[in-house]
């Protein structure tokens, strides 16, 4: 085996060890963020952030190695088809994002409005990109995904004197 067949393995184990590397990482992170009682919200974003960087990495470590033994044409085709396939994974997740972008910018909902959405009725106690949160009359948490707050029947209370003479 040459020099240069050394090295290109070489590339290809750091790649994967970078790759777990960042998993195991993204874990322990999340682990210490839970035990200092953080948001789950905030613990979800750093666990995938961290692994999005590191899967990054690696992908541009195997994108020096691989040129060599995959055909451009061919790389070309496995990556199209892992963008289709996440795009399809996120399809709810970026539904749920553009809804809520929508929501907020259309002013229809903020915090502390009475709403009801289908036949739940709360306070909104937290406004997400993906979902909001309200407090039911019974004091639990409901989390309805905010695709369903835009396409479903939305009833607020408490916004006819905020939006007053603007519909």
């Amino acid at each position: 085996m040459s020099w240069q067949d050394e090295l290109r393995v070489l590339e290809f184990v750091l790649a994967v060890a970078i790759a777990v590397g960042g998993y195991v990482l993204s874990r322990v992170v999340a682990s210490a963020l839970r035990r200092q009682h953080t948001a789950p919200h905030w613990v979800r974003g750093t666990r995938i952030a961290i692994r999005v960087v590191s899967i990054g990495i690696a992908a541009a470590i195997l994108a020096t190695v691989l040129p060599s033994v995959v055909p451009l044409a061919s790389g070309l085709t496995v990556s199209a088809i892992i963008g289709l396939a996440a795009t399809y994974a996120l399809q709810t997740t970026i539904q749920n994002v553009i809804s809520g972008y929508i929501l907020l910018r259309n002013r229809v909902v903020r915090l502390n409005d009475e709403v009801r959405i289908s036949d739940v009725s709360g306070k909104v106690v937290q406004l997400g990109l993906v979902t909001t949160w309200l407090r039911l009359e019974d004091g639990s948490l409901a989390t309805v995904s905010n695709s369903t707050m835009l396409s479903g029947p939305l009833v607020n209370r408490s916004a006819a004197e905020r939006l007053k003479g603007e519909y």
